[in-house]
């Protein structure tokens, strides 16, 4: 009897020590969950951090070579690495160009090196799959050993993590995380913060694809403005052309006609201007013709449209004016002209010399003297010629020549 008690209380007491220990070993494993929780959460944090940080780097004033820096350099201080990097595909995805590495304990970055697929054509073939190459030991892993012998081994990198870049679903580049030192097993936390730093990288791509499109759009347009411009602008004084100015006139002859408001025109031409060429050279001329240009600006009103007929010969046209309004306009520039000293420097170069010019000019209207577009200049060209004809350095209205019944063509 007193052996059976003996032997069910050292069972008890077996069975009281079975029980501590699994609670020990309960206590110990909740501890570590706990220890693995927070540690979870800690990484968690930091690579949440991280991210908001380079999402803030992506705008920085230093465009898409900044965001790269910190962008490396954050996944280093986070991960707790050596190195880490970005690199981009050629079009031809045979060629990965470095776009930035960071060497944390040197705390310094570099770029430009070139890596490429015949090389290393194992790896290049992991990439174009599109799947996160996680080389817990990169020495051992054949997507990784290819670099052993030229890489890994001479700066010590045990492994590697790389996630690729995708744009539109293609791979165009990867992020690459090299640790050195033992073998390194990476976690799916660290996987999933590699492949959150790709995307972080294929947004920074996108925003600078996007502003470079956006610059090449608007420079587009700019040179296609200038191009129109410049076919409707005369080369030597900036001012409107005869093809520009036919355009402007025949629209402002219909809107003239269709709600009878009145219309003039002023045809002036530089006298005597061949002499000038033949005194003193074309560069002398051609000066003349822009300082004419000029003063034509300043005394014209802002409604007035200039314009180089051709040769030395301006137009301007007037909307809303009547003629009696045009000529008066027409006197003030005739009058400035001859009171203007055009200095101008000779050929063959002599020093600078002051001209004074005069010009003859013709005034029409409309419905004064025209009923249609080529009656108004035709009239204008005709009072013009009688200026020429009466001694130059005058305005010469069309009615004075033309007492009958307005002009029809």
């Amino acid at each position: 009897m007193a052996s059976d008690i003996e032997r069910l209380q050292q069972e008890l007491a077996r069975e009281r020590a079975a029980r501590a220990e699994a609670e020990n070993d309960l206590a110990e494993a909740r501890r570590d969950l706990r220890r693995y929780v927070t540690a979870f959460q800690e990484a968690a944090l930091r690579h949440q951090q991280a991210l908001v940080r380079l999402a803030g780097s992506s705008s920085d004033s230093e465009g898409l070579a900044a965001a790269q820096r910190e962008l490396t350099k954050v996944a280093a201080e986070t991960l707790g690495v050596e190195r880490a990097s970005i690199w981009l595909l050629d079009a031809e995805g045979t060629e990965l160009r470095c776009q930035a590495l960071y060497e944390r304990s040197r705390d310094q970055h570099s770029d430009g090196f070139v890596l490429e697929a015949e090389d290393f054509p194992l790896y290049f073939e992991a990439l174009k799959l599109g799947r996160a190459i996680d080389g817990h030991d990169a020495l051992a892993d054949p997507r990784t050993s290819e670099f052993s012998e030229s890489y890994l081994t001479p700066l010590g990198i045990t492994s590697m993590m790389d996630a690729a870049i995708r744009r539109d679903g293609q791979v165009i580049g990867v992020v690459c995380i090299e640790h050195v030192g033992e073998p390194r097993t990476w976690t799916a936390a660290e996987m999933g913060f590699a492949g959150a730093l790709a995307d972080q990288a294929a947004l920074a791509f996108a925003a600078v694809e996007r502003r470079r499109l956006e610059e090449e759009r608007v420079r587009v347009r700019s040179e296609l403005m200038r191009t129109r411009e410049l076919a409707l602008q005369d080369e030597l004084t900036g001012l409107a052309n005869r093809r520009a100015l036919e355009q402007m006139l025949a629209n402002e002859v219909e809107r003239a006609q269709r709600h009878g408001r009145p219309l003039a025109i002023i045809m002036a031409d530089i006298d005597r201007f061949k002499s000038i060429n033949d005194t003193y050279g074309h560069r002398a001329g051609d000066e003349v013709l822009r300082e004419l240009s000029r003063l034509l600006a300043e005394k014209l009103r802002s409604i007035d449209r200039a314009a180089r007929y051709g040769g030395e010969e301006f137009f301007v046209l007037m909307p809303d004016t009547p003629v009696d309004e045009a000529r008066r306009v027409a006197e003030r520039v005739r009058s400035a002209v001859e009171e203007h000293t055009f200095v101008v420097d000779p050929e063959d170069d002599e020093p600078p010399i002051g001209l004074r010019i005069t010009v003859s000019i013709g005034v029409s209207g409309l419905p004064e003297n025209a009923e249609t577009l080529e009656g108004l200049v035709e009239v204008a060209d005709r009072a013009l010629y009688e200026a020429k004809r009466r001694g130059r350095n005058r305005v010469v209205l069309a009615e004075s020549i033309r007492a009958a019944a307005p002009y029809k063509k």
